[in-house]
């Protein structure tokens, strides 16, 4: 018996899937229940109390699973989803083993080994049929949970999703306890429904609309956006650049021309709680986003790479839309894509040698020459003023046409009626932002179960030139990986990433 049939988008997403185009998304979380200072050479064994057992973690999989429908979920040959008939701890769990606290230090600071990463992108696959579900995990060292969830039932948001329900059971269960060889088996009487998918809404059966005509107010910054947010340091991206190979060598001025592939190098970064918060509370001082403080920043350090500023960038930032629809899951696809089109002349130096006035509209503010000190600083300040305020308009002109509009969303429209491209030149750089997520905090004295990090990366699709994903707790700040295929260099990208998050 199957519960329904997918629907075009996720055919579509599962077609691309199977034929290598895209492998969903990795979501990785560190879970203890003690702070852990150990020594160098300390074992897993020297800490057994505050890390995860197979005992714990079986009889927490089982109650997640029993609750949860798309965690029994599978593919059928008719590709209807299905229901399995059972589900083994060994077909969802792989634990992975370090010596010592101090191999785990080195592999997994920051986030999961990128050789893991790459062999999960590179090898872990579905086929209709197989009677498998549509995700696994991966354990390091009883701490690092690895979320890996297929794309036609595991936006990231459900990634996200799956460590917040993961933390509550977590310490639903108690500590001591039997280990489970099977964490499912299936009752037909019990069974749930698979929601509706969002993309079989009948309102998505007329024709797409043309793209709404945006209405693009020039918002004005404080000089503090920038003194606060471009130039002064935060702890960010201690690289392991050298541990990445490189195939091929790119030219910069092939970089945004260039097709790439599923997986590539990763690199992880924090920022310090405190840095964050700051940085939060100027951007909403002068009615940013986060999302576009990041467009800003990449656009900026992309710009010794371009050579024709007569071109664009394209971000496409997936939006969340679950609070908006009712009855939605927490797992299953809920979001829509928007995209913005950045036009490259917004980092034209020229643009900036042409103005009198540098901030459109305070007379006072004369630009100055170019021999001038101040002429760098301010030159990057109306760039990075110009590329934010831009994207953080055309966000919120998407957003009120989905409040207004509902299912009549001309982006919904373009993920269900549009074949995704598969080879093209205009590169995509997608901003995966799951800050938003809050992740409960157990009273240390109490013995319950803590997030000390998350990190999270997706799959490289063809036309997508590079990914920064980031996640938040309050304890560690922002997390970001920064994902790009292996064969363009870009070890002078993320070092001017870094570099304009420090002070001069």
């Amino acid at each position: 018996m199957s519960f329904r049939s997918l629907c075009n988008v996720e055919r579509k997403v599962l077609s691309q899937t199977l034929e290598g185009y895209r492998n969903g998304v990795v979501f990785g979380a560190m879970y203890s229940s003690t702070a852990e200072e150990w020594t160098d050479d300390a074992t897993l064994l020297t800490y057994k109390d505050s890390r995860l057992s197979t005992s714990m973690l079986s009889r927490v999989l089982k109650k997640m699973i029993s609750e949860h429908v798309e965690l029994y979920a599978t593919i059928n040959e008719r590709l209807d989803f299905a229901p399995v008939n059972e589900i083994k701890y060994a077909d969802v769990v792989k634990e992975i083993t370090f010596d010592s606290y101090k191999d785990e230090v080195i592999n997994c600071r920051f986030g999961a080994p990128p050789y893991l990463i790459r062999h999960i992108f590179n090898q872990t696959t579905f086929q209709p049929g197989s009677n498998n579900v549509l995700w696994k995990l991966y354990v390091v060292d009883e701490t690092l949970v690895i979320f890996h969830g297929h794309d036609v039932l595991f936006d990231i948001f459900s990634a996200a999703a799956f460590h917040k329900l993961f933390l509550e059971a977590l310490n639903c269960v108690s500590k001591s306890g039997e280990e489970l060889t099977v964490v499912f088996k299936n009752d037909p009487k019990s069974q749930q429904k698979l929601s509706r998918s969002i993309f079989d809404n009948a309102k998505l059966h007329l024709p797409a609309m043309a793209a709404d005509l945006l209405n693009l107010q020039t918002q004005s910054f404080f000089k503090s956006i920038y003194l606060n947010a471009v130039k002064r340091p935060f702890d960010y991206l201690n690289s392991n650049l050298h541990q990445q190979p490189k195939e091929i060598k790119m030219r910069y001025s092939d970089i945004l021309r260039t097709d790439n592939n599923l997986c590539g190098t990763t690199i992880f970064g924090t920022i310090a709680p405190e840095r964050f918060d700051h940085l939060s509370s100027i951007a909403a001082d002068q009615n940013i986003c986060l999302r576009s403080f990041i467009c800003g920043i990449t656009m900026l350090c992309l710009k010794p790479m371009v050579k024709n500023f007569n071109a664009s960038i394209t971000f496409v930032i997936p939006i969340n839309l679950r609070s908006s629809i009712e009855d939605s899951s927490d797992f299953g696809l809920y979001y829509k894509n928007v995209r913005v089109e950045c036009p490259l002349s917004l980092i034209d130096d020229k643009v900036f040698q042409g103005l009198t006035i540098y901030n459109g509209y305070d007379s006072r503010s004369i630009k100055p020459k170019r021999s001038d000190p101040r002429y760098k600083e301010q030159l990057l300040e109306y760039q990075f003023r110009q590329i934010t305020m831009h994207v953080t308009s055309i966000i919120k002109q998407r957003l009120r046409t989905w409040e207004r509009s509902d299912f009549n969303d001309d982006d919904i429209k373009r993920m269900r009626f549009t074949l995704e491209e598969k080879t093209t030149n205009t590169k995509l750089i997608q901003v995966n932002d799951v800050s938003d997520f809050k992740f409960s905090d157990q009273d240390d004295k109490n013995g319950g179960f803590k997030i000390r990090e998350l990190n999270v990366t997706r799959s490289l699709s063809p036309n997508l030139f590079m990914s920064l994903s980031y996640t938040h707790t309050e304890s560690n700040g922002l997390n970001i990986c920064i994902h790009y295929p292996d064969r363009y260099n870009m070890e002078s990208f993320v070092e001017c990433f870094q570099s304009f998050m420090e002070e001069n």
